[in-house]
């Protein structure tokens, strides 16, 4: 197994990203909904949103935005992907070659990725994506993980693994259930909705990284 930490200048929030002063992004999911819809959730640190979502709006690159919820802060945006964009999302890619995103954030400098690759020949692939994409791609640091596969190492973000574990501690997960999803938000310092989309979504990445062949 192969662990490697790269940079990539990807179009995806850059305008955002270099005109907002002193923003991050911390990813926590890339999906495609039901109806075709390219999503990205991630945390944005160091700015409000009477700041952010001007600057959004202005970014040829995001077709909507939302505001999901606020904690300690930091904001939650759930950000839909342009069309003309879509063809230059790197989830794809990744996903085809066995790779898994263990963490990516994204500033003025790009989007920062660690990556779990089942082999060299996979980074390779993605490496020559981006160069066809004209994608700038800047290795950082390659090195080779050992061990077995645990749900621990698995590609759970930090936040849905915070929320699966509270889940259990709380009693949410019980049988007759000792917590309720309300309880569960407070509990994580977010909103019951925002819980929700956390939970599920912790759980299904779980279930197809250790169960689903």
């Amino acid at each position: 197994m192969l662990i490697a930490q790269y940079t990539i200048d990807h179009p995806f929030l850059r305008r955002t990203l270099r005109t907002v002063s002193g923003l991050d992004l911390e990813w926590e999911d890339s999906y495609t909904d039901e109806d075709g819809r390219m999503r990205l959730t991630g945390w944005l640190h160091g700015v409000t949103p009477d700041v952010l979502d001007p600057a959004i709006d202005a970014d040829p690159t995001v077709a909507a935005r939302s505001l999901l919820t606020e904690s300690r802060g930091r904001l939650l945006y759930r950000l839909d992907f342009a069309d003309d964009y879509r063809s230059v999302s790197t989830r794809t890619v990744i996903a085809e070659v066995g790779g898994v995103n263990e963490r990516i954030t994204a500033d003025d400098d790009g989007w920062h990725f660690t990556t779990r690759f089942p082999d060299r020949t996979a980074l390779e692939h993605v490496y020559d994506f981006c160069r066809r994409a004209d994608i700038a791609f800047e290795l950082d640091r390659i090195y080779q993980h050992s061990g077995l596969y645990t749900a621990d190492e698995g590609s759970l973000t930090a936040v849905q693994r915070e929320t699966l574990v509270a889940a259990v501690e709380t009693g949410y997960l019980d049988v007759p259930r000792g917590a309720s999803l309300a309880d569960l938000g407070e509990r994580l310092g977010v909103s019951e909705s925002a819980t929700s989309e956390r939970f599920r979504r912790g759980v299904k990445r779980l279930v197809s990284e250790t169960l689903v062949e």
